[in-house]
């Protein structure tokens, strides 16, 4: 497949290139680029075919775990033993990561086929597997290309399907490739040897420049005004339980015994204590976070601060001590607090670092979100059942 790129395009994707040099010889530059080598040396030795054949199940579950992609799950060997081995069995993984990695047919057969037969990979970790094995031949797809290209105006090389849904087939995971490597190749002047020096330079514009960047584009607020009003943080929590329920997660929330409505809270909440997916410095952590949205995996996915009255610094510092957890954050407040977050995470240490991790929701966004997710629910209960 022939992708070519414009010349503004070029233009664009060049222009970082003399603050990435810089970068590179920065103590961060060199940490991340050390980290990125080392992963592809780990991969190497560990899914080398040789390798797969001897491996044990204690040899696959560190493998598992020291995928990026599997930073995921908070509870990763509950995932591993539950979703993976036990859905599979490990030869039958074995031989699909042989098959996957060595075998004859072309690329996009074989992630069929691995996709097919080997429940509980998903595209980031499949792409990682490849990618760190074969990094001069394999791309790895994940949120941080999805979300360079199209700042780079880099998204017409693929079809706009790619940058809201998964890989599924592929298909589309050789579109993705062939889309990387034309980058790739414009960049090869600048000493861009394999996908893992063009992932580098991706992971430098996504921790760097989009977050906190001038040029990021800025979110539209929505101007409608819903009948529904949140005026208190206890309507805000109940709010979040009831419409996490109605989205399908497990929802908790540390104020148990506060009422609203004439309910207390842990009457709205699904869970009564937080599931054991984490150690104890984190579940310290987390326990005292307002709401949590928890899938069936016993992972948080949805972490809500809500602050009616109190400084938003609080609520990012404690949602600052999980961002190793892989989970969304968010600060609910009025409307009028929506500056000062903004200022926060923008400007101030070390939120700006984070930024990316942070998203504010008005009481007004939360509103209009429940009154829509309300017919939803309802005839989704009818059609289907609880």
């Amino acid at each position: 497949m022939d992708i070519s790129l414009t010349d503004e395009q070029k233009n664009t994707l060049v222009s970082y290139i003399n603050r990435y040099r810089e970068w590179l010889h920065s103590p961060k530059g060199l940490k991340d680029t050390k980290e990125h080598r080392d992963h592809e040396k780990f991969f190497k030795e560990k899914f080398a075919i040789s390798q797969i054949n001897e491996m044990s199940e204690k040899e696959f579950r560190e493998a598992y775990k020291t995928l990026w992609a599997s930073n995921f799950w908070g509870n990763k060997d509950w995932y591993i033993d539950n979703k993976l081995i036990q859905v599979n069995g490990l030869e039958k993984i074995k031989q699909g990561l042989k098959q996957l990695l060595y075998g004859e047919k072309d690329i996009g057969e074989r992630y069929d086929e691995f996709r097919d037969n080997i429940k509980g990979f998903g595209p980031s970790s499949i792409t990682e597997i490849l990618h760190f094995v074969f990094p001069e031949k394999y791309c790895l797809w994940n949120e941080k290309p999805k979300t360079v290209l199209p700042f780079l105006k880099l998204n017409t090389l693929l079809p706009e399907e790619r940058f809201k849904y998964q890989v599924s087939t592929g298909d589309q995971y050789l579109q993705c490739l062939h889309a990387l490597e034309a980058i790739k190749n414009e960049l090869a002047e600048y000493g861009f040897k394999d996908f893992i020096d063009l992932d580098i330079y991706f992971w430098y514009i996504y921790e760097n420049v989009i977050p906190c960047g001038e040029e990021k584009p800025q979110r539209q607020v929505t101007k409608t005004i819903p009948s529904l009003s949140i005026n208190s943080h206890e309507g805000a929590e109940y709010y979040l339980l009831e419409l996490g329920k109605m989205l399908g997660f497990n929802p908790y929330t540390v104020d148990q015994s506060k009422v609203f409505e004439n309910k207390t809270l842990g009457e709205v909440a699904i869970l009564k204590s937080i599931p054991p997916f984490a150690g104890e410095r984190d579940m310290n952590t987390v326990k005292e976070i307002d709401v949590i949205w928890f899938g069936d995996d016993e992972n948080p996915k949805m972490c809500f601060e809500i602050e009616h009255t109190t400084d938003i610094v609080h609520g990012l510092d404690r949602l600052i001590q999980l961002q190793h957890i892989y989970a969304k954050f968010f600060i609910v407040a009025p409307e009028e607090r929506r500056a000062k977050f903004q200022d926060l995470v923008t400007h101030r240490y070390p939120y700006r670092k984070f930024c990316n991790r942070f998203k504010f929701i008005s009481y007004n966004e939360l509103a209009n979100l429940l009154e829509l997710a309300l017919p939803f629910h309802k005839l989704k209960t009818e059609l289907f059942g609880e």
